[in-house]
């Protein structure tokens, strides 16, 4: 029996705190409330509390939150009543812009009566398009036409879905001139698929074309990339797979005239995965399974912009589908034992299904089963899934009373020692697993291996084993990256001895990174290699990574032809910065100059972090002033004072010393060709430099004021005042160029006088740095 219905109409505040209380009700389960009320009841509760009450929405907010509130709780026709009921008062609330109100509550109309009353949704649908394709410039539509886009394949209108995807258009073409081409075609790609969805292939191949041809003819300003042509075909190939080699084919035209220069061997090859991977899915959308699963290979490796490893799972489907079920085993555990995101999940159910009617392969799918529930990742990617029938421990010893000496018995095993630090007991199972099965040893393995080493072994022992082979380039650099951080090696080993001091280190470190690179570079080269050695992204950092290695080697070309390469693939601000240094590594001032110009332009238009021109501003104003562009100091003492404005008063708080340092030594440099320029900036800072009372800024200064005859006193006092702030942070250099300091002042001071000193602003021969 119904509650009498509430006298008072419910609005503004007070409905939103109903709704609110409404919902609170619906999640109670949540709280400590009783749990045990099942969410069927609490859904009768609810409609029955909004039974009860009289709603008078006052404006189209309020009616939106109260129509879209019934529809969750299944009542679509109330939701539609409620709106028709008020709809007119709340347009004339004024709440919001008058054509926005009007688009909106169409469609909530829409939403509602698909529910219940589909046919009558269906001659609605156009004229909502057409109120949010003229809708104000200044609000956005996009949210709109997601949710248009979403009601008219709900509502299968094919045809009137079409025109809205021309209506969208035309309103964003205007907005969008710069990436037009790439919009247009993926409205025509949408369009393909709307054909397709009413089994128009002829249509669905027509759009395609016209798509490809839209892409293939765009200006050149239009910037139409490999990932636009990419981004095509990953919606055409459903639609119109026939279409595949005509895209490629116009894709590989387009780009040989527009790219220039040309794209690396790296990049080259990147790509060529990516049409692999279309190609054989175009096999097998075509039902030659066979053919697709002899180019899957071909595709089945991890690049810089896969969202986990989705292409692996495809393949294991094929597999599975080909009856091809030992590959289909081999694929799940490679992807179960590397914990790979999408195919480990694959794989996984694959070893659910299959366990217990499958004794040939039952070995590997209780490995995976086990691995599900040991292996940290794989709980994480799991987390959502239903758990296995059984604890790892059964599955672990049922592969051991069959295949005792598995070599992932013995690597699952001792993961497991060493996640818990129990070394000698995880060395022996990791050696005989990752020590000598290569495709087994991903960074995260090889790392413990070395580190069960290390906490096992005495350090000469430790370093006299095998060094440790890794089937992966990105392996190769994930190790090399642990072992050169003590602080990512030492938790690993478990604080039971000293970690191996960086020389020790030093060169496993390389090893792995120049292993890695020959991995990368034998993948660019021939197109073979393992699933971890085409990542674009991880090949330039580990060829930033061991640049930097080269350069404290003082193999500053390799460093340099190695930057390059990272530039060419996946460029970032560190190969630029690894440039300058290298440059200044050779002392070559105009290769300094040039690269320091190219970093700074590279950090203004970009993200990068780790710009500190404070580093660096100080050397290229000596290589400037060495070459005699003493007058493009002054650009880079702009840039330094741009940079320093830019930052907030935090990090101008903590960034002045440095700051004030760099300042120093640029204006040092410019002050024996524009000592008229340099003097009020000397004089405007000299007090806050002397409050520091630090060796080295002060020094600066006082070097600068010798380019004035009649300040040499001061400068000479300066230099002995800097050098009684000399302190152990002060390292060798800095002392020695304190005393030369004070004898080059002193030596000048003495000279100021002669009258055959000759007269060079330029560079006087007393003047070292």
């Amino acid at each position: 029996m119904n509650s009498p219905r509430s006298t008072a109409s419910l609005q503004g505040d007070a409905l939103h705190a109903f709704l609110e209380q409404a919902h609170d009700l619906l999640n109670d389960d949540q709280d400590d409330t009783d749990s045990s009320i099942s969410r069927e009841d609490r859904m009768a509760a609810v409609i029955e509390l909004m039974e009860q009450q009289t709603f008078a929405p006052a404006n189209v907010t309020d009616l939106e939150r109260l129509h879209d509130f019934w529809l969750f709780l299944d009542r679509p026709e109330t939701a539609n009543d409620l709106l028709q009921t008020h709809r007119q008062a709340a347009l004339q609330a004024g709440d919001r812009h008058p054509d926005d109100a009007r688009a909106r509550l169409a469609l909530s109309d829409i939403q509602s009566r698909l529910e219940f009353d589909k046919p009558s949704a269906i001659p609605l649908l156009l004229p909502a398009a057409q109120a949010i394709a003229s809708l104000p410039e200044n609000i956005d539509a996009t949210r709109y036409w997601h949710g248009w886009e979403w009601m008219a394949n709900q509502a299968q209108a094919w045809e009137i879905a079409e025109t809205g995807v021309d209506l969208r258009r035309a309103r964003e073409r205007h907005a969008d001139e710069d990436h037009a081409a790439r919009n247009d075609a993926m409205a025509l790609a949408r369009k393909a698929e709307l054909a397709h969805q009413r089994a128009d292939a002829g249509a669905a191949a027509r759009h395609v074309q016209a798509a490809i041809d839209t892409l293939h003819d765009a200006a050149p300003e239009q910037e139409v990339d490999f990932d636009q042509w990419m981004d095509l075909a990953d919606r055409a190939l459903p639609v119109a797979t026939a279409s595949l080699p005509a895209l490629l084919m116009a894709c590989e035209r387009q780009l040989a005239r527009t790219e220039n220069p040309p794209p690396s061997p790296a990049v080259q090859a990147h790509r060529q995965v990516r049409i692999m991977r279309l190609q054989a899915h175009a096999c097998a959308l075509a039902g030659q399974l066979e053919a697709a699963l002899q180019l899957a290979p071909q595709g089945r490796l991890g690049l810089t912009d896969d969202e986990g490893d989705p292409f692996s799972a495809l393949v294991m489907q094929w597999l599975v589908q080909a009856d091809r079920l030992p590959e289909a085993a081999t694929l799940a555990l490679e992807s179960v034992l590397h914990a790979r995101p999408v195919s480990s999940t694959q794989g996984y159910h694959l070893a659910r299904e299959r366990f217990g009617n499958d004794a040939q392969h039952a070995v590997t799918w209780a490995l995976i089963l086990a691995m599900a529930q040991t292996d940290p990742d794989m709980r994480q990617l799991l987390a959502q899934e239903s758990r296995p029938d059984q604890p790892a421990d059964f599955y672990l010893d049922f592969v051991r009373a069959i295949a005792p000496h598995h070599p992932v018995l013995a690597l699952t095993l001792g993961m497991r020692h060493a996640a818990k630090r129990q070394m000698d007991q995880a060395l022996p199972l990791l050696e005989q697993s990752v020590g000598l099965h290569p495709h087994m040893a991903d960074g995260e393995k090889l790392a413990a291996l070395w580190a069960a080493r290390f906490a096992a072994l005495p350090l000469e022992e430790a370093l006299a084993r095998p060094f440790v082979l890794a089937h992966g380039a990105h392996w190769c650099y994930a190790v090399g990256v642990v072992l050169d951080d003590e602080d990512d090696l030492g938790p690993l080993m478990g604080g039971k001895k000293n970690i191996p001091s960086a020389e020790v280190r030093a060169p496993l470190v390389l090893r792995y990174y120049e292993e890695g690179l020959a991995r990368f570079e034998q993948f660019w080269a021939t197109g073979q290699g393992a699933f971890k050695d085409a990542d674009l992204h991880v090949y330039s950092m580990l060829c930033n990574n061991l640049a930097i290695k080269y350069r404290f080697l003082n193999r500053y070309d390799e460093a340099v032809a190695l930057h390059h390469k990272g530039l060419a693939s996946s460029p970032f601000g560190e190969h630029l910065n690894g440039l300058m240094w290298s440059a200044i590594g050779k002392d070559d001032d105009d290769a300094t100059v040039a690269a320091a110009e190219r970093l700074w332009h590279f950090a203004q238009d970009h993200s990068y972090g780790r710009h500190d021109p404070t580093r660096y501003f100080s050397t290229v104003a000596l290589s400037l002033f060495k070459l005699d562009r003493d007058d493009e100091i002054s650009i880079w003492l702009e840039r330094l004072d741009q940079w320093y404005e830019d930052l907030d008063a935090a990090d101008q708080r903590s960034e002045r010393r440095d700051y004030l340092a760099s300042l120093m030594s640029m204006l040092d440099f410019f002050s024996s060709t524009r000592p008229e320029l340099v003097l009020p900036r000397l004089r405007a800072h000299q007090d806050e430099v002397r409050a520091l009372k630090e060796s080295y800024t002060l020094r600066r200064l006082g070097c600068a004021l010798e380019a004035y005859p009649e300040l040499l006193e001061e400068s000479v006092a300066m230099h002995k005042e800097s050098a009684g702030y000399l302190g152990k942070n002060d390292d060798d250099d800095e002392r020695n160029m304190s005393r030369t300091g004070i004898a080059r002042a002193e030596r000048k001071l003495a000279e100021r006088d002669q009258p055959d000193q000759a007269d060079d602003r330029r560079k006087p021969w007393w003047k070292f740095w």
